[in-house]
């Protein structure tokens, strides 16, 4: 089964990409930086997997950090809100803490197999779960079939908890 999973916090991995001052790439004692910004999800975007029918407009304000391992990646976001709303109306929104985090790391190098484990409290956009808030601890395994984040991916094991809630976000505001 092909589906591609990106992470909960790609979003904030790309804001904190574009400002350098807010990104920590090894663990050097740099606090975490501004992440605040504001994307724009379309339908069927590529980048983010199990989108909503309508457009979505994530404003993000708080702090943000990526640290770097040898063969592991850590996205953390203390602090981190999110406000969601509706572009197709304007009028539904809704705004969540989402001060999670984000563990990527090789767990099998001969086959490339990638676990990505989420605590806390994450926006993820899964292709069979959806954009959700994900609440606890969440983990997949996959491997990567191209860039990481894009169409092609091979999941090895879905989007799976044990005791964790998610929210649906297209349900909440449709």
């Amino acid at each position: 089964m092909k589906r591609a999973i990106v992470l909960a916090l790609s979003v904030i991995l790309a804001l904190t990409m574009a400002a350098p001052t807010g990104l920590a790439r090894s663990v050097n004692g740099v606090a975490p930086g501004d992440a605040s910004g504001t994307l724009i999800v379309n339908p069927g975007d590529p980048g983010f997997p199990g989108t909503c029918s309508f457009p979505l407009q994530l404003d993000l304000s708080g702090k943000g950090k990526t640290i770097e391992l040898p063969n592991a990646v850590i996205f953390t976001s203390p602090g981190l809100d999110v406000t969601i709303t509706n572009l197709a109306n304007l009028e539904n929104q809704a705004t969540f803490n989402i001060t999670g985090s984000i563990h990527q790391q090789t767990t099998d190098p001969e086959t490339g197999a990638v676990t990505t484990l989420f605590r806390g409290r994450n926006l993820i956009f899964d292709a069979q779960a959806g954009t959700n808030i994900a609440i606890g601890n969440f983990s997949f395994v996959s491997i990567p079939a191209g860039p990481p984040g894009v169409e092609g991916d091979i999941v090895v094991q879905p989007l799976t908890s044990t005791g964790g809630q998610l929210i649906d976000v297209c349900a909440l505001l449709a």
